[in-house]
């Protein structure tokens, strides 16, 4: 029997992406920013086309094996100004569809999947054969009736089969609303993360959140340029740009946003949980990078088994897609190892000199740079492209953070731990493979991964197993038999921009 390979295709804000499975075999992710070096990379369709040709070649095949493609929604070239994309009657995104378009010149029969379907579709990923999903973001597909982008939508997951469920979420928190804030403190956008790394130094005010309150629903749908508008208003006495953690405006700004956001997209998930039976909760959307938000989650709805994907974000939009037309092509859920997919070697070898190189630039002081294997997908490091160093010297955490990655001083790196070791150095959930959770450092030990503990004693670990990564697995465990410490810092190969 002949291999039918799939495509998917998504543009995005940004974010582009192409993934490709052989038979129902998910085999390659390729991020935009990959290839073109541009952090968040949005594609033209000649670029496109080139994303396209480039993961072909990778391959070793050509555009016409093939069998079958899709593409997501948002900001779509390919459908802008051609298709209307929301159904009439409910004013939501429509089902998925088969239409003729072309791509790299030739006409294709392709699965259209809305933005927030795409997200959803994660889910497919999991081990679940069943689930509640929420979906939240900052913006998805635009509806020009309305005036609205959908940022927020439900579904539920039975076996290979994702239904949207359709539910009142006017009073549903979302990610632009936190994106205003970020864009009202930063004065520029994808700052979210900076945002959070402020909250660790601030306390809640009550005053701000209850003016947040007022006008959560403006600046929960309008433009980042209007709510700046609004949040200038309310808070005169911070200036956009200007940050410092020595700023007790800002800090306490950032803190209350984190504590509203969080209080109200808990009170949704209990109403969205409601409305099934599943004991399995999938979130995505780029609300799902939101680390002290997901631990909150995992908190409150601890009878409930979670899933949240590496590529959560936008940064998963074709794999969801390509998930989803697996799915409806044959039936099945795709077969998928997570969270190796993009470009490298199947396999990584190495040896006992291997680590004992490493370990000692450890111990010198120095930085190990890691490309083995597979790369990552999504936006964190997780050991197969990463920056590694000792964290028991918070000069080494400087320099590594300030001096190479030209990041703020303010913003923590991640540790990564032996899965079997985590409860010694931290307390939060058994296992984070991905990144996703804030754990709480223990007090007898913050000294010894100084560098890995934030301002209020957290961090977002990453939990590494045999399995999973058995080179970052071997080089923690030998840097701990020298040191006692089975602990390093993990932090991307990117560069700022």
């Amino acid at each position: 029997m002949n291999d039918k390979f799939f495509c998917a295709i998504s543009y995005n804000v940004h974010d582009s992406s192409v993934s490709f499975a052989q038979n129902n075999k998910v085999v390659l992710v390729l991020e935009a920013e990959r290839i073109f070096r541009v952090k968040r990379k949005r594609c033209d369709e000649s670029e496109m086309d080139e994303l396209i040709k480039h993961g072909l070649t990778y391959l070793g095949i050509k555009i016409e094996d093939i069998s079958y493609w899709t593409m997501t929604t948002l900001q779509n070239p390919i459908l802008f100004q051609k298709e209307n994309i929301f159904e009439e009657s409910t004013g939501l995104p429509k089902d998925p569809y088969w239409k003729k378009f072309k791509i790299c010149g030739d006409e294709k029969n392709v699965l259209i999947i809305n933005h927030h379907l795409a997200h959803a579709a994660s889910y497919l990923m999991s081990d679940f054969n069943n689930a509640i999903i929420t979906t939240c973001d900052g913006g998805g597909d635009y509806n020009e009736k309305n005036g609205l982008s959908e940022c927020v939508a439900v579904f539920a997951g039975n076996n290979n089969k994702i239904e949207r469920i359709n539910v009142n979420l006017e009073n549903h928190i979302s990610g632009k609303f936190y994106g205003a804030c970020s864009y009202f403190l930063y004065g520029d956008i994808h700052c979210e993360g900076k945002m959070m790394a402020l909250i660790a130094y601030g306390k809640p005010n009550e005053s701000v959140i209850s003016k947040l309150k007022e006008n959560f629903k403006n600046l929960n749908s309008y433009s980042f340029e209007q709510s700046m508008g609004i949040l200038k208003k309310l808070f005169p006495d911070i200036t956009s740009g200007n940050i410092s953690v020595s700023d007790k405006n800002v800090v306490d700004f950032a803190s209350s946003v984190q504590k509203l956001f969080c209080d109200t997209r808990i009170e949704n998930i209990k109403n969205i949980v409601s409305l099934s039976k599943s004991s399995n909760l999938v979130m995505a959307g780029g609300v799902s990078l939101n680390l002290d938000l997901n631990t909150e989650i995992i908190n409150s709805f601890s009878n409930m088994k979670h899933f949240i994907a590496p590529c959560c974000d936008d940064t998963g939009q074709s794999l969801g897609a390509l998930c989803y037309l697996i799915s409806e092509v044959t039936g099945q859920k795709p077969v998928i190892e997570l969270p190796y997919l993009g470009v490298g070697e199947e396999n990584v070898y190495y040896n006992n000199l291997d680590i004992e190189k490493a370990v000692q630039t450890l111990l010198d002081d120095g930085i190990v740079v890691l490309h083995n294997g597979k790369a990552e997908i999504g936006p964190r490091s997780l050991g197969n492209r990463s920056l590694i160093a000792r964290p028991d010297k918070i000069e080494i955490k400087r320099k590594l953070s300030e001096n190479i990655k030209q990041r703020e001083g303010y913003r923590p790196i991640a540790p990564v731990v032996l899965e079997d070791k985590v409860n010694d150095y931290f307390i939060g959930p058994k296992s984070s493979p991905y990144m996703l959770y804030k754990y709480q450092v223990k007090g007898s030990i913050k000294e010894k991964i100084i560098g890995a503990t934030h301002n209020d004693g957290s961090a977002r670990a990453q939990t590494v197993s045999k399995s999973s990564n058995a080179f970052l697995y071997d080089l923690i465990r030998s840097f701990g038999e020298k040191t006692g410490i089975y602990v390093l810092l993990n932090t991307s190969l990117n560069l700022k921009g």
